[in-house]
């Protein structure tokens, strides 16, 4: 998980929202929501 939240930060510092919301897409397709705080993005598993 670490790893793709890392990616993700990566993708939006670089501006590239396609791929931030690709990531963030795909890991609410398999039940885990990311909400992003001034200390990072913090995740859930909804069930």
């Amino acid at each position: 998980m670490e790893i793709l939240l890392s990616v993700r930060l990566k993708a939006r510092q670089k501006k590239d929202w396609e791929m931030a919301d690709f990531i963030r897409d795909q890991l609410k397709d398999v039940g885990i929501v990311l909400e992003d705080t001034p200390q990072g993005a913090r995740w859930t598993i909804k069930g």
